[in-house]
């Protein structure tokens, strides 16, 4: 796996929101809301009809399935990550499939759906946001989708996509491309296996309405619900729940402050099957230069919010003092740290020799200095949960047990 970790800006954001009066309602998109419609009846009615006369046969709940983890790989690996943030290279294969079962999503074309989604990271929370969620909840979950774009917001440009032959070629094939692949393969792998209806129903219908209120849920759910661990300086948060039902898009909060990390979930507990794909496929060759935040701005980013909550925390004196002096370790071990990993990079980049002496000898001075890092960092949120407890604290010698 070819991997790089860059030092990535934050987005511009604005302050945290407040609900904003509705401005006069845009024109609806019939198209949209005839798609959105057609899509909900479809799967209801359909499943009405279809179970009771056939019930729901493995292979039709196995298209189904496919079908609807494909499409959702294909707009967070592909659509999102891939084409909206430049989150890593791709091979033309894993191209191709990508933007072909994205179409099949019925989301507009890549470029297309890059151009709404930059804007709203440019322009989080603003007027220019296309899903605005200070507008509520219903409004940047679906409400978005059925009025037209407003024609005095300029275009968001896209002109890398628009040199990509792949991407242009989609656009301007995109309802073919759409209609091949998210209505009749589903209904021709339904007939290959004696079930054509169950292909319909199960591969098309009820697929699409999953895949559509999955995709909608991050722009609503992940700008409401969860917690704020690296910024809030704007509504996006960290949810479990939206990461579990689209593989992984639901740290939020994570991806908003950096968001040109291939990773959404970047710890190593948290959900993100799109993160463990596509270092699956680093790994034979389809992907390669996976972006990552290096960790020490990651763990920066966590500081930052800690500072934030304890300026509001009623604090004695003297053990506000003390958080002031472990705070100051920590950034002292930081910094150490940091220049370490720069060191080791540079060194590793520079030396044909992996395993030689020197490149040992920086990794473990490295090692040691995250052992201490951590061992402060530990320290750290315990005395944020118990400030208190701090006064019992001794930080000599380094290896002193932390409380």
């Amino acid at each position: 796996m070819t991997g790089g970790c860059y030092n990535l800006m934050m987005p511009a954001v604005s302050d945290p929101v407040v609900a904003v009066p509705a401005a006069r309602p845009l024109p609806i998109d019939w198209r949209n809301l005839g798609l959105l419609v057609l899509v909900h009846v479809a799967a209801v009615a359909g499943l009405a009809i279809y179970l009771p006369v056939h019930g729901l046969t493995l292979a039709a709940a196995l298209i189904g399935l496919v079908l609807t983890v494909v499409s959702i790989f294909s707009i967070s690996a592909g659509y999102h990550r891939l084409f909206s943030h430049r989150a890593y290279e791709a091979h033309p294969v894993l191209r191709f499939l990508l933007l072909a079962f994205g179409a099949g999503a019925f989301q507009n074309s890549a470029l297309a759906w890059a151009a709404d989604h930059r804007r709203h990271h440019g322009n989080t929370d603003s007027d220019e946001d296309p899903y605005d969620a200070r507008r509520g909840f219903w409004y940047s979950h679906i409400g978005w989708v059925v009025r037209k774009t407003d024609p005095s917001i300029p275009a968001t440009p896209v002109r890398d996509l628009e040199r990509d032959p792949l991407v242009a070629w989609q656009d301007r094939h995109y309802a073919v491309v759409g209609i091949s692949m998210g209505l009749v393969l589903p209904v021709l792998l339904g007939l290959a296996c004696g079930d054509l209806w169950g292909g319909f129903v199960m591969g098309a219908a009820v697929r699409l309405l999953l895949v559509y209120h999955a995709t909608f849920s991050i722009n609503s759910f992940a700008h409401r619900f969860g917690s704020q661990p690296y910024s809030d300086r704007s509504t996006a948060r960290d949810s479990l729940l939206t990461a579990l039902v689209s593989m992984g898009e639901g740290y939020h909060n994570f991806h908003h402050t950096f968001p040109a990390d291939y990773r959404n979930g970047v710890r190593a507990h948290q959900f993100d099957p799109t993160k463990w794909a596509l270092r699956a496929m680093a790994a034979v060759g389809l992907a390669r230069r996976l972006h990552c935040t290096p960790p020490p701005a990651i763990l920066r980013a966590r500081l930052r919010m800690d500072d934030r909550r304890l300026e509001a925390m009623p604090v004695p004196p003297a053990v506000r003092q003390r958080l002031q002096g472990l705070r100051a370790m920590i950034d002292r071990a930081l910094v150490q740290w940091h220049d370490l990993l720069s060191h080791y990079e540079a060194k590793r980049l520079e030396t044909r020799d992996q395993a030689s002496d020197v490149l040992a000898g920086i990794r473990a001075e490295m090692l040691k200095a995250g052992r201490e890092l951590r061992r402060l960092h530990a320290t750290w949120k315990r005395a944020l949960r118990s400030p208190a407890l701090l006064m019992t604290w001794n930080a000599e010698p380094p290896g002193a047990p932390s409380i």
